[in-house]
Protein backbone atom coordinates (compact mmCIF):
# COMPACT_ATOMS: atom_id res chain seq x y z
CA UNK A 1 0.00 0.00 0.00
CA UNK A 2 2.81 2.16 0.96
CA UNK A 3 4.45 1.56 -2.37
CA UNK A 4 0.84 2.57 -4.11
CA UNK A 5 1.13 6.00 -2.43
CA UNK A 6 4.30 7.07 -3.05
CA UNK A 7 4.10 5.63 -6.84
CA UNK A 8 1.01 8.22 -7.04
CA UNK A 9 2.68 10.85 -4.83
CA UNK A 10 5.36 11.10 -7.46
CA UNK A 11 2.90 10.83 -10.92
CA UNK A 12 0.72 13.81 -9.11
CA UNK A 13 3.44 15.66 -8.92
CA UNK A 14 1.24 17.59 -9.68
CA UNK A 15 -2.13 17.53 -10.48
CA UNK A 16 -3.81 16.92 -7.13
CA UNK A 17 -6.85 15.52 -9.27
CA UNK A 18 -4.46 12.70 -11.18
CA UNK A 19 -5.63 14.53 -14.75
CA UNK A 20 -4.93 16.99 -16.40
CA UNK A 21 -6.97 19.60 -17.87
CA UNK A 22 -8.07 19.61 -21.24
CA UNK A 23 -5.47 21.95 -22.34
CA UNK A 24 -2.72 20.75 -20.68
CA UNK A 25 0.28 19.75 -22.70
CA UNK A 26 -0.05 16.00 -20.93
CA UNK A 27 -3.94 15.88 -21.36
CA UNK A 28 -3.75 13.43 -24.80
CA UNK A 29 -0.21 11.36 -23.49
CA UNK A 30 -1.17 7.48 -23.01
CA UNK A 31 -0.70 6.33 -20.18
CA UNK A 32 0.74 2.54 -19.37
CA UNK A 33 -2.10 0.47 -18.74
CA UNK A 34 -3.57 -0.71 -15.16
CA UNK A 35 -1.94 -3.68 -15.57
CA UNK A 36 1.45 -2.57 -16.30
CA UNK A 37 1.10 -0.14 -13.07
CA UNK A 38 -0.16 -2.94 -10.67
CA UNK A 39 3.22 -4.44 -11.95
CA UNK A 40 5.56 -2.34 -10.69
CA UNK A 41 3.32 -1.46 -7.30
CA UNK A 42 3.25 -5.29 -6.58
CA UNK A 43 6.49 -6.58 -7.55
CA UNK A 44 9.55 -4.14 -8.90
CA UNK A 45 12.61 -4.19 -6.59
CA UNK A 46 14.32 -1.46 -6.19
CA UNK A 47 16.95 -2.35 -9.25
CA UNK A 48 13.88 -2.47 -10.93
CA UNK A 49 12.87 0.90 -10.50
CA UNK A 50 16.29 1.88 -10.96
CA UNK A 51 17.00 0.38 -14.43
CA UNK A 52 13.61 2.24 -15.40
CA UNK A 53 14.93 5.84 -14.09
CA UNK A 54 18.84 5.35 -14.91
CA UNK A 55 18.72 7.72 -18.16
CA UNK A 56 17.28 10.48 -16.54
CA UNK A 57 20.09 12.58 -15.53
CA UNK A 58 21.92 12.07 -18.32
CA UNK A 59 19.08 13.29 -20.91
CA UNK A 60 18.28 16.23 -18.47
CA UNK A 61 22.20 17.55 -18.89
CA UNK A 62 20.87 17.92 -23.44
CA UNK A 63 18.26 20.63 -21.84
CA UNK A 64 20.94 22.55 -20.05
CA UNK A 65 18.03 23.82 -17.55
CA UNK A 66 18.82 24.97 -14.22
CA UNK A 67 16.98 25.66 -10.69
CA UNK A 68 13.30 25.01 -10.86
CA UNK A 69 12.89 24.35 -14.27
CA UNK A 70 15.60 21.65 -13.89
CA UNK A 71 13.75 20.26 -11.65
CA UNK A 72 10.61 19.63 -13.41
CA UNK A 73 12.21 18.53 -16.33
CA UNK A 74 14.00 15.96 -14.20
CA UNK A 75 10.09 15.10 -13.08
CA UNK A 76 8.68 15.03 -16.38
CA UNK A 77 11.55 12.46 -17.51
CA UNK A 78 11.27 10.25 -14.24
CA UNK A 79 7.00 10.25 -15.13
CA UNK A 80 7.58 9.54 -18.64
CA UNK A 81 9.72 6.27 -18.07
CA UNK A 82 7.27 5.18 -15.41
CA UNK A 83 4.25 6.04 -16.66
CA UNK A 84 3.99 6.80 -20.09
CA UNK A 85 3.02 4.30 -23.02
CA UNK A 86 5.04 6.86 -24.87
CA UNK A 87 8.26 8.56 -25.41
CA UNK A 88 8.14 12.45 -25.41
CA UNK A 89 9.94 14.84 -27.38
CA UNK A 90 12.06 17.41 -25.88
CA UNK A 91 9.78 20.02 -27.17
CA UNK A 92 7.07 18.25 -25.40
CA UNK A 93 8.85 17.71 -22.28
CA UNK A 94 9.93 21.67 -21.95
CA UNK A 95 6.67 22.61 -22.29
CA UNK A 96 5.48 19.83 -20.01
CA UNK A 97 7.80 21.01 -17.72
CA UNK A 98 7.67 24.56 -17.67
CA UNK A 99 3.42 23.79 -18.15
CA UNK A 100 4.11 22.27 -14.25
CA UNK A 101 6.60 24.46 -13.02
CA UNK A 102 3.73 27.60 -14.00
CA UNK A 103 0.96 25.74 -12.08
CA UNK A 104 2.47 25.30 -9.02
CA UNK A 105 3.43 28.38 -8.78
CA UNK A 106 0.49 29.85 -9.26
CA UNK A 107 -1.35 27.20 -6.86
CA UNK A 108 0.88 28.22 -4.48
CA UNK A 109 0.25 32.08 -4.70
CA UNK A 110 -3.41 31.19 -4.71
CA UNK A 111 -3.69 29.44 -1.69
CA UNK A 112 -2.05 31.83 0.47
CA UNK A 113 -3.28 35.19 -0.93
CA UNK A 114 -6.94 34.06 -1.78
CA UNK A 115 -6.83 31.65 0.84
CA UNK A 116 -4.11 33.00 3.53
CA UNK A 117 -2.98 29.33 3.73
CA UNK A 118 1.13 28.60 3.92
CA UNK A 119 3.39 26.46 6.21
CA UNK A 120 6.52 27.55 7.93
CA UNK A 121 9.41 25.29 7.87
CA UNK A 122 9.24 23.78 11.13
CA UNK A 123 5.56 22.40 10.20
CA UNK A 124 6.89 21.34 6.69
CA UNK A 125 9.99 19.27 7.92
CA UNK A 126 7.65 17.68 10.88
CA UNK A 127 5.44 16.94 8.17
CA UNK A 128 8.02 15.37 6.05
CA UNK A 129 9.40 13.08 9.30
CA UNK A 130 5.80 12.45 10.37
CA UNK A 131 4.89 10.64 6.74
CA UNK A 132 8.44 9.14 5.78
CA UNK A 133 9.17 8.11 9.19
CA UNK A 134 9.76 3.96 9.11
CA UNK A 135 9.21 3.64 5.44
CA UNK A 136 11.81 3.63 2.84
CA UNK A 137 10.10 2.59 -0.68
CA UNK A 138 12.14 0.78 -3.40
CA UNK A 139 10.95 3.33 -6.12
CA UNK A 140 11.56 5.83 -3.67
CA UNK A 141 15.36 4.47 -2.95
CA UNK A 142 15.85 4.44 -6.30
CA UNK A 143 14.95 7.72 -7.35
CA UNK A 144 17.62 8.95 -4.51
CA UNK A 145 20.13 7.30 -6.18
CA UNK A 146 19.75 8.17 -9.65
CA UNK A 147 19.86 12.03 -8.58
CA UNK A 148 22.86 11.06 -6.15
CA UNK A 149 20.89 11.86 -2.67
CA UNK A 150 20.52 10.27 0.11
CA UNK A 151 16.39 9.30 0.77
CA UNK A 152 16.42 12.18 3.48
CA UNK A 153 18.06 14.94 0.64
CA UNK A 154 15.32 13.80 -1.46
CA UNK A 155 12.51 14.39 0.96
CA UNK A 156 14.00 17.53 2.93
CA UNK A 157 15.58 18.94 -0.75
CA UNK A 158 14.12 18.55 -4.10
CA UNK A 159 10.52 17.10 -3.27
CA UNK A 160 10.65 19.56 -0.49
CA UNK A 161 8.19 21.69 -2.46
CA UNK A 162 6.18 18.05 -3.28
CA UNK A 163 5.23 17.33 0.75
CA UNK A 164 4.29 21.09 0.53
CA UNK A 165 2.20 21.26 -1.19
CA UNK A 166 0.17 18.19 0.15
CA UNK A 167 0.30 19.86 3.08
CA UNK A 168 -1.58 23.21 2.13
CA UNK A 169 -3.81 20.61 0.55
CA UNK A 170 -4.37 19.90 3.77
CA UNK A 171 -4.67 23.10 5.38
CA UNK A 172 -6.48 24.56 2.05
CA UNK A 173 -9.46 21.97 2.05
CA UNK A 174 -11.58 23.40 4.90
CA UNK A 175 -11.38 26.85 3.53
CA UNK A 176 -12.27 25.42 0.01
CA UNK A 177 -15.41 23.32 1.29
CA UNK A 178 -16.67 26.77 3.20
CA UNK A 179 -15.47 28.76 -0.38
CA UNK A 180 -17.19 26.51 -2.74
CA UNK A 181 -20.05 25.06 -0.41
CA UNK A 182 -19.03 21.02 -0.37
CA UNK A 183 -16.98 18.60 1.10
CA UNK A 184 -16.90 16.42 -2.12
CA UNK A 185 -12.61 15.89 -2.42
CA UNK A 186 -13.36 15.52 -6.67
CA UNK A 187 -15.22 18.93 -6.90
CA UNK A 188 -12.81 20.84 -4.51
CA UNK A 189 -10.09 19.46 -6.98
CA UNK A 190 -11.53 20.05 -9.92
CA UNK A 191 -12.62 23.71 -8.65
CA UNK A 192 -9.19 24.80 -7.32
CA UNK A 193 -7.75 23.29 -10.34
CA UNK A 194 -9.79 25.74 -12.43
CA UNK A 195 -9.23 28.68 -10.13
CA UNK A 196 -5.73 27.62 -10.96
CA UNK A 197 -6.03 27.45 -14.53
CA UNK A 198 -7.62 30.65 -14.88
CA UNK A 199 -4.45 32.37 -12.93
CA UNK A 200 -2.13 30.49 -15.22
CA UNK A 201 -3.02 32.30 -18.01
Amino acid sequence: MKEQIYLLFIATIFFLSGCAPEESAVADIEMKSNEELSVMTDSFTQDDFYNKLSHVMEEAENFEAEGDLEKWIIRTLSEEALYYAEDLTEDEIIVIAKERLTEDQVWKEIAEKKYGVTVSEEELNQYIDNITQSFESPLQLAYADVLGLTVEQLNHGFDLDVYEKNLLWEKLKPKLEEEYGTSDSNKLVERYNEEVSEGSR
